[in-house]
């Protein structure tokens, strides 16, 4: 098997994780970070480019990460929500929000706010790391 066939062979069998990151600085930081940890990962800048990445459902996606960037929770869950009506996805497909504006009470939290949605008011990178792997395992 050559190197190409097996990188291919091992992203369809990696969870496949869909982020939307506006931020320039964090999306190549984060995905490199997912891919590390083993997942397979689809970027899309922001809501536009998300919703036409996943338009007409071709790609099959395990859960749904956006960052909170200059949104409200209840903005990004609806977002995250029409990303997952537009994919081959389970509607119980998880959808992870990472909340970029809190109080210190709620740092390193990790809260369910919806049937499979939940917000992570992360402390550090290995805090998304085990809610990922609770979420979105990888064999």
């Amino acid at each position: 098997m050559t190197s190409s066939q097996n990188d291919e062979f091992t992203s369809r069998l990696s969870p496949r994780i869909f982020v939307l990151e506006p931020d320039d600085e964090v999306r190549p930081l984060l995905k490199q970070n997912l891919q590390t940890w083993g997942y397979h990962v689809t970027l899309a800048i922001d809501e536009a480019d998300a919703l036409q990445r996943v338009e007409g459902g071709r790609d099959r996606f395990d859960l749904i990460l956006l960052n909170q960037y200059k949104q409200s929770i209840e903005q990004c869950i609806a977002i995250g929500q029409q990303i997952r009506q537009h994919t081959v996805l389970d509607s119980r497909a998880p959808i992870l929000i990472l909340a970029e504006r809190y109080g210190a009470d709620l740092e390193g939290q990790d809260i369910r706010v919806g049937a499979n949605e939940y917000v992570s008011y992360l402390e550090d990178g290995q805090q998304l790391k085990l809610i990922l792997q609770r979420l979105c395992p990888v064999y």
